[in-house]
């Protein structure tokens, strides 16, 4: 059996899906405290620390824009993970249905 061809409107639609959730976990990283918090302390360990000099990043900045830069990546990577779990249990009920 062929597979179903990817229409340009899903595409469209699972993007705009996955910018969105991109920028909802940012807002729970900036806004819920305890999500804060866990950042805070991730940037206070030992082996970010080590990020910084890797890196060669010396000003406040420079350190600011690396953590920026990690939370978004970890921001796309969780709502990639999400949405792609989205799409498999979305398949898998509706292969069900049929």
């Amino acid at each position: 059996m062929a597979a179903k061809e990817v229409t340009v409107l899903s595409t469209l639609g699972r993007t705009a899906c996955l910018v969105g959730l991109t920028i909802v976990f940012m807002v729970f990283v900036r806004f819920c405290p305890p999500i804060s918090h866990a950042v805070q302390w991730v940037a206070g360990t030992a082996p970010w620390q080590r990020l910084y000099d890797l890196f060669h990043v010396n000003g406040a900045l420079g350190r600011e824009q690396l953590m920026l830069s990690a939370i978004v990546i970890f921001c796309f990577a969780l709502a990639l993970s999400v949405q792609l779990a989205g799409l498999w249990l979305w398949r898998r009920l509706f292969s069900k249905a049929q």
